[in-house]
């Protein structure tokens, strides 16, 4: 199976997919590694070119616990082991900045990711949904991506990522939100200079959470959620779609939502991706972070923030036809 979670651990209580094994209380890095199933080391062996000076032109990535090969890159790609992953956070954690929340393995070994909550720090968008920050560290082992930190936020009523930050890294580093750190022989000084992440990541949340209170504050029917659901889908009639009423069910009575706001929209679809599109829990954890129901999360998103600035807009218009009208008249 393409879509694989392996292993890996929640604290307090299970993330939306059910997958992994639930801590009563945050990790040690030392201990959060073996509860994600991720104490293991990437070993290279080299692939010569058969030639008078055997040449190395490229070397295989091997879990060393099963000899599983995880992927073959250049001769200079440098892996970063997952023992230096998790040991990035110490610092921020002796300061009493974050704790670890959750850390995994996925499709066997090749994708693995270490999230930490920035503590005594969330919002209420609504009486009772409360959001908080997070640090993403994400890594791949099969040489198909760098080594990614990023911010996301948690809808904590359903445990739901609602940036989805993995589909938002490029844009995010265009924007300085995010740090890439390609796999080379410097990996390690690259990770020592971008320490000092936690107050980036309070900043940006404090600008997700004007987001989502705005489209808390937009009013929504199911009229104007077919509209938006099908900008979404890039579909003309979203009634059509065979998941139409789950989507709809979703806004009307979905966690933490009752089908009157763009907000509870927007959660409509992200409850969709997350816990009904697809096959299997497996395949949506993996689809969410990196894969198709990534892509749609942030157009989801954009969508939102679409409609906020229009409606906006049209206020703005509407009380300046008003105030036009009031001194036509005068």
């Amino acid at each position: 199976m393409a879509h694989q979670f392996e292993s890996g651990f929640f604290v307090a209580k299970a993330a939306w997919h059910g997958l992994g094994t639930v801590l009563n209380k945050p990790p040690t890095t030392s201990e959060a590694i073996v509860q994600a199933g991720l104490n293991w080391r990437v070993m290279e062996e080299p692939i010569y070119r058969l030639t008078e000076e055997q040449e190395v032109l490229h070397k295989n990535l091997i879990r060393d616990s099963d000899r599983h090969i995880l992927g073959t890159v250049k001769y200079d790609y440098v892996p970063l082991q997952n023992q230096d992953a998790f040991r990035w956070f110490d610092p921020l954690i002796e300061k009493g900045g974050v704790e670890l929340e959750a850390a995994g393995s996925l499709q066997q070994g090749k994708r693995v990711w270490v999230l930490a909550k920035i503590v005594s720090t969330e919002a209420a968008i609504l009486p009772g949904d409360w959001v908080r920050p997070y640090l993403l560290l994400h890594n791949s082992h099969d040489g198909s991506s760098a080594v990614w930190i990023q911010f996301t936020p948690i809808r904590v009523v359903c445990w739901n990522t609602l940036s989805g930050a993995a589909a938002h890294r490029f844009g995010d580093l265009w924007k300085k939100k995010a740090i890439c750190i390609p796999h080379t022989i410097d990996l390690q000084a690259q990770l020592a200079k971008v320490q000092d992440l936690v107050n980036l990541t309070k900043r940006e949340f404090h600008f997700s959470v004007e987001e989502y209170q705005a489209m808390a504050n937009q009013e929504l029917n199911s009229e104007l959620f077919a509209t938006y659901t099908g900008a979404v889908l890039g579909i003309p009639s979203p009634r059509m779609h065979p998941d139409w009423n789950q989507l709809l069910a979703n806004f009307e009575n979905g966690i933490g939502n009752q089908g009157k706001t763009l907000w509870d929209a927007y959660n409509a679809i992200t409850q969709w991706l997350d816990r009904q599109r697809g096959t299997s829990d497996a395949e949506r954890l993996e689809s969410t972070w990196f894969g198709a129901n990534a892509q749609l999360r942030v157009k989801a998103h954009q969508v939102a923030l679409d409609m906020v600035r229009n409606a906006h807009k049209t206020r703005v218009y509407d009380v300046l036809k008003v105030r036009r009208c009031e001194a036509t008249c005068c």
